[in-house]
């Protein structure tokens, strides 16, 4: 085929002033200029530097080639599409050129067949200005002739396209910026490192913003390490440059690793996903030949969710439930219905038994502070009985409760925290309201048991109480019905066993049900202010 040109003024070199008019690559048009295919006036030149004259005619004789490469039939998301360039997506796990180790199956061989004038290109990779890793999903930006790829991989070398990306990663990752130059590592080849500039790197910068947790969901997890094996973050990453592997080093090097990233992560890390979970997300470039300013987002594909989502659940922590009431409304039984569901349970009267122990930290306080008095033997627990006297004085009882309750709540902390993966864990604690209780990472569900006054004296003198004691130990604590106003919900213990078992199972239910909707509902949310 030929091509004929006139040269206007200011036309400069011979290969620039081709390669400019017909879309060609320079480094070809250069070829075809040294094997005298090109003439100017009617001659044959073969100097590629030749500065051109107004009116020079320029004629370029050579056969139009076709990309040897062969067209796989495939389905192609396309968001944008013009005669100049494409935006579309690939996919996880295809390779976006051919390399020896993968000559067919391609994005390329995919392109060819959605866009056969990329045929007209010439190389391995037509159409190619910007590259995916095999396992990274999300928007790529297509060249549809061979002038529109040499002004996008210009945009591109002028940092003129805008890439972000998504990630998923291990640990609770501040906000950061990394400006570390990146080179091939120096002994393991199918990596990159930070490598100095003057050893070989070449500049990289990367910028990236957490998006979840959000501070309440930190603030909330104060007590537990940021990198803990449980944490992991999803962050919103933007590169001003294009270093190979550049977001999963900067991260890596950070202290953040990408999860399913088997070649950077940790193996903890790199087996909670099937491939590193990154998708670029955002695209936002001006036309080359337009103006136009355009920008596209791409929501990530199915596993990068799925992942997300069993982190959510994995870390997804049961809301404690403290049991209250007062002396035989029936908190023991609720703590066995719930040992037969196999919940975790806690009792703070059986921890009291454990702390009174010889040994036994609330033993060695009382031994500590007063001496004999509550502690008179070595080899004996602490005194019930002379505890129980010394508390009808009032002061003598606030003494002892601030003593003893910190105790008892530091270990009911420790039971929440090691069942924070239960469906549910409950705590029985009598004293709930009318004592201090210990912080926790959530905020408890409050349970309080209550019967009819006459049903529960009716308990508690079968138990061998006489009425002194009945008012002794209702003297230390609220009204039923004070505790059922400030309980987040009650149950009526009024009849039989199977009654409450009942009620409990019912209520039980509902709970868990509430918590393990909270990660669905963090997700949706999280799908929505991406969209």
């Amino acid at each position: 085929m030929n091509q004929e040109f006139t040269a206007p003024k200011k036309a400069g070199r011979l290969d620039s002033f081709i390669s400019e008019q017909s879309g060609i690559s320079r480094s070809k048009i250069k070829k075809y200029i040294e094997s005298g295919k090109i003439s100017v006036n009617g001659a044959v030149c073969t100097d590629t530097s030749k500065k051109l004259t107004e009116g020079d005619r320029i004629l370029l004789t050579h056969e139009e080639e076709t990309s040897p490469l062969q067209a796989a039939e495939n389905e192609l998301t396309v968001y944008y599409q013009d005669e100049y360039l494409a935006v579309i997506e690939k996919k996880a796990g295809l390779t976006v050129h051919p390399c020896p180790s993968c000559r067919e199956e391609t994005l390329v061989n995919h392109l060819l067949y959605h866009f056969p004038s990329l045929r007209k290109m010439e190389g391995e990779r037509p159409g190619i200005v910007h590259r995916l890793d095999k396992d990274t999903s999300g928007l790529m930006l297509i060249a549809l002739t061979e002038e529109s790829r040499l002004r996008l991989s210009e945009a591109f070398c002028e940092k003129e396209v805008q890439k972000t990306y998504l990630a998923l990663v291990q640990g609770i990752c501040p906000n950061g910026e990394s400006t570390e130059s990146i080179g091939r590592h120096p002994t393991v080849k199918t990596k990159m490192a930070l490598v100095p500039v003057n050893k070989g790197g070449r500049e990289a910068r990367s910028a990236w913003e957490r998006l979840y947790p959000g501070e309440k969901q930190i603030t909330a997890a104060k007590m537990q390490e940021q990198n803990r094996n449980d944490n992991f973050s999803l962050v919103k990453v933007r590169i001003y440059t294009g270093r190979t592997h550049q977001i999963r080093v900067h991260l890596t090097a950070f202290g953040y690793p990408l999860l399913g990233d088997a070649l950077y992560a940790p193996a903890k890390t790199a087996e909670k996903a099937p491939r590193q979970m990154l998708h670029a997300y955002k695209l936002s470039f001006c036309h080359p030949f337009t103006g136009e300013e355009l920008s596209f987002t791409s929501l990530p594909p199915a596993d990068f969710w799925q992942c997300l989502d069993k982190q959510l659940k994995d870390k997804q922590q049961a809301v404690p439930l403290i049991v209250t009431g007062n002396s035989g409304s029936g908190k023991s039984a609720l703590l066995e219905i719930a040992k037969r569901q196999n919940l975790p349970t806690f009792s703070a009267d059986a921890c009291i038994a454990e702390l009174y122990k010889p040994g036994g930290d609330a033993w060695y306080l009382l031994r500590q502070q007063y001496g004999t008095q509550f502690v008179p033997d070595d080899t004996l627990p602490a005194d019930k009985k002379a505890l129980a006297k010394a508390m009808q004085n009032p002061s003598m009882k606030q003494e002892l409760e601030n003593l003893l309750h910190p105790l008892v709540y530091s270990r009911m902390t420790d039971f929440f925290g090691k069942n924070a993966n239960a469906p549910l864990a409950v705590a029985e604690i009598p004293l709930c309201f009318e004592s201090k209780p210990a912080r926790l990472p959530l905020k408890p569900i409050t349970l309080a048991v209550v019967c009819s006054e006459e049903i529960r004296r009716e308990r508690l003198l079968k138990r061998g109480w006489n009425e002194e004691t009945i008012a002794y130990m209702d003297g230390w604590q609220l009204p039923q019905e004070e505790k059922k106003r400030l309980a987040d919900y009650a149950v009526i213990n009024d009849g039989s066993l199977e009654q409450l078992e009942k009620e409990f199972l019912s209520l039980i239910q509902k709970l868990i049900k509430q918590n393990a909707s909270a990660a669905a509902a963090i997700l949706e949310d999280i799908k929505q202010k991406l969209a």
